[in-house]
């Protein structure tokens, strides 16, 4: 058997998951409702897991908002521990979209504003919720919706571990970074574009690549509608700076869009759309609501008295009685306008549910009170001593509300019909002066009084005695089973019976390799029910079929119904990842990075390498990886230029996993430029020699060059040049004598190239004489000339 909270009887199960159950439960001594969240045995005994529920529960305690689900105390001992919680009678957020896909615009701002509220009464305590997200936001039958589920909620600013729900979590949560209410704020508007479109913002499956999306991909806003695709913008900005500043300011945004596209009522036609919603689930509702009671009642107050059991509880002073006086003000309200009369808690059972019981019947009989009554008429359940008895109080503006005469006439007898239904039998007359209890005090006599009160079997009363016809199951079905990305199996079970009177279904849930579960629902009131049965798994049953099974008490026609789903083979895991970083040496200018996979299996494994130079991301480059189970791939990025003196990163990611690898890139010496070399003279004589200048743009070294060829004869000079920006040197090719008419040239290059590439000068020695022609001498006297003739030498 599971531990219960001491104090309180159980009622059903509302949902299970890893961490644990919530249950529907009665508060014993004064018949009110509440949810009580149980930590689960195997968390119990992890001393990190209990601090954790431990923490949830003082951060509760601080929080006291009409949008917070409220906690009324907290309980630990020996055999487990539990958190008790206000009763939010609505469906989760996830369970009416599910449903009902998207909804109307008014409807979810609704849902935004109520949501923001409770968050920024959080973000005041200094605490950040972390988890927002549909399944933790209940919609109540009224439209206004309640904000639960504080386990990892932090302090602001707090350095933690990321946790939260992948498909709202912020981008500073998947880098690592702390969470503040700019965090709760971008989950908010996450679920505010589900509600608005149906779908998510963003929709991988892969966590790494819904991790990239979050961080980089665009903000879709223009899939939701025109009128809100700011605030949709605004919400979902990737640098927290540029959301909202807190969620109040983001309210006010909220409201002055809402009054500008929808109207003034915008908030009323929101929350009568969620009313009917929430209605059209009637039957999730912890619980459904009663038709019209055909009796009045009487109003009573009750407080808790007797906490008795060894127990460590950490209870919210005088807030479950106050809740208590809230229900029976609503109950007030609710009857107002009804003919005078008596007024009690039998007005919230339904007509069907009320039999006249015996006033002192033992609480723990279950024959003591209606099928059904526990879940709709605690008040009837009296307590083991005087003191614990509800006291009445008579409203003192109304005068018929005086104490009901007819009170004392709860006894038990054979008949079925109220005791407001006017009966002139002598029955009733035997059994009112038969009762040795004055009739003036019922409330007080002591539990010992009714045995004394005779009963009248010799009376027969063959036409209040006769039995109905048992309800029988006509006809059960289930829709098709599915199991979503979070490991959460559901079905709808339909299922109608001849009559109104309960009947049991239990549905078996198994997978191979889980404990399974099993879950009993009670249905009551109705010839048809439509129910959605939903098992969260914890994680995805990669391959496995999981199989459900309801059968109902009584027995349908052909027994119970089967439904069964696989759920897709796991996708492969990668099991290691390195990777490394390369960039050869000057002047190349692409980026390499070396990347080695292993995995589980050989299905597809997206990778991602994202290069950066001094931290700042300069591009992107993927591959998809399938077919074996080791790999080694490399991924290049080219630069336009060689990012010299600075540091190269490359961050990898594959199938979940994150490597990194930098290097950094030294810048190679400065060279020389050279502008111009020249020869600026050249010439052959006992040999060869040229002046050579060299010009250069800055002090580094210049090898200079210089080339001489003579005929045959030729030969190489270098020298190399620093230190100064003009240079001119002169360099010669001995040679003992250069034959007459011999061609010559000179060559002058550097390294690196000069701007004109380099100079040559050439020339030719002086030919030799010529033999044949003989040597004259001058003459000492000049000839004389004539006048028509001009002058000679010969």
């Amino acid at each position: 058997m599971e531990w219960s909270a001491p104090g309180y009887t159980e009622v059903r199960q509302l949902g299970a998951g890893a961490s644990g159950r919530v249950a529907l439960a009665v508060h014993d001594e004064t018949g009110v409702k509440v949810a009580i969240k149980y930590l689960s045995a195997d968390l119990l005994r992890d001393p990190a897991a209990l601090a954790r529920f431990q923490s949830e529960a003082r951060l509760l305690t601080t929080l006291r908002d009409p949008n917070i689900a409220t906690m009324w105390e907290y309980i630990q001992d020996a055999g487990g521990a539990a958190i008790v919680m206000e009763l939010v009678n609505g469906v989760s957020l996830r369970a009416l979209m599910r449903e009902h896909g998207a909804t109307e615009p008014e409807a979810a701002l609704v849902v935004l504003k109520g949501s923001l509220l409770g968050l920024a009464r959080a973000h005041t305590m200094g605490l950040v919720h972390r988890d927002y997200k549909p399944e933790n936001v209940i919609v109540r039958d009224d439209g206004v919706s309640k904000l639960v589920d504080f386990g990892i909620a932090v302090r602001q600013g707090t350095v933690a571990h990321p946790e939260g729900t992948p498909p709202y979590m912020a981008p500073e949560l998947w880098e690592g970074r702390p969470a503040s209410p700019s965090t709760d704020v971008y989950a908010a508007t996450a679920v505010f574009f589900e509600c608005l479109t149906g779908h998510r913002p963003y929709r991988s499956t892969e966590p790494s690549v819904l991790g990239y999306q979050h961080i980089h991909a665009p903000v879709p806003f223009h899939d939701a509608p025109e009128p809100v695709r700011e605030l949709i913008r605004r919400g979902l900005a990737k640098d927290p700076g540029r959301r909202p500043e807190s969620a109040l300011a983001f309210v006010s945004e909220l409201e002055a869009a809402a009054r500008a596209a929808y109207g003034e009522d915008w908030e009323e036609r929101g929350k009568r759309r969620l009313a009917a919603l929430v209605a059209l689930l009637a039957l999730l509702l912890p619980t459904p609501p009663a038709p019209a009671p055909e009796v009045s009642t009487s109003l009573a107050r009750t407080v808790f008295r007797g906490l008795r059991s060894n127990v460590s509880r950490v209870a919210m002073g005088g807030g479950l009685a106050a809740a208590v006086a809230v229900a029976v003000v609503v109950i007030v309200v609710a009857n107002r306008e009804r003919p005078p009369g008596p007024i009690g808690a039998a007005a919230a059972v339904p007509p069907t549910e009320i039999t006249p019981e015996l006033a002192s019947a033992p609480p723990t009989t279950p024959e003591s009170t209606p099928e059904g009554t526990p879940e709709s008429s605690p008040e009837n359940t009296p307590g083991t001593g005087p003191e614990n008895t509800p006291e009445a109080i008579l409203p003192e503006e109304s005068p018929t509300a005086t104490r009901p005469a007819t009170l004392p006439t709860r006894t038990r007898t054979p008949t079925s019909t109220p005791t407001t239904t006017p009966i002139t039998t002598p029955t009733t007359t035997r059994t009112t002066t038969a009762t040795t209890t004055p009739t003036t005090t019922p409330t007080s006599a002591p539990p010992s009084t009714p045995p004394v009160t005779p009963t009248p079997p010799v009376t027969p009363t063959p036409t209040l005695t006769t039995p109905s016809p048992a309800t029988s199951v006509l006809a059960i079905g289930l829709g098709d089973l599915r199991i979503d990305e979070n490991g959460v199996a559901a079905t709808t079970v339909n299922m109608r019976a001849s009559g109104t009177a309960a009947v049991i279904a239990t549905a078996t849930w198994a997978a191979s390799g889980t404990d399974g579960r099993t879950e009993r629902v009670r249905l009551i009131g109705s010839t048809t029910y439509t129910r959605t049965l939903t098992w969260s798994m914890g994680e995805r049953p990669c391959g496995k079929t999981v199989t459900l099974t309801v059968t109902t008490s009584p027995a349908a026609p052909g027994g119970g119904r089967t439904a069964s789903v696989t759920a897709p083979p796991c996708p492969t895991r990668v099991t290691g990842l390195r990777v490394g970083l390369v960039l050869p040496a000057a002047p190349a200018r692409a980026a390499q990075a070396r990347i080695r996979v292993t995995a589980s299996g050989t299905g597809e494994i997206p990778v991602q390498a994202e290069f950066a130079v001094n931290g700042d991301p300069v591009g992107t480059r993927t591959a998809n990886l399938s077919g074996q189970t080791s790999y080694a791939r490399t991924l290049t990025h080219t630069f336009s230029s060689r990012p010299c003196g600075s540091t190269l990163s490359v961050k990898v990611t594959a199938g979940g996993r994150t490597a990194t690898a930098r290097t950094s890139v030294p810048c190679p010496p400065e060279l020389a430029e050279v502008r111009r070399v020249s020869i600026v003279r050249a010439g052959a004589g006992d040999g060869l020699t040229a002046t050579v200048q060299v010009l250069t743009s800055n002090t580094q070294p210049v090898r200079l060059n210089v080339a001489f060829s003579a005929g045959e004869l030729g030969g190489t000079r270098s020298e190399t040049l620093s230190g100064e920006t003009s240079y001119s040197t002169t360099f010669a090719l001995p040679v003992k004598q250069l034959p007459c008419g011999t061609k010559w040239s000179v060559t002058a290059s550097t390294v690196p190239a000069a701007g004109n590439g380099g100079d040559t000068a050439s020339g030719v020695t002086p030919e030799c004489p010529s033999e044949e022609q003989p040597t004259k001498e001058p003459t000492k006297e000049p000839r004389p000339e004539t006048s028509d003739t001009p002058g000679k030498v010969d």
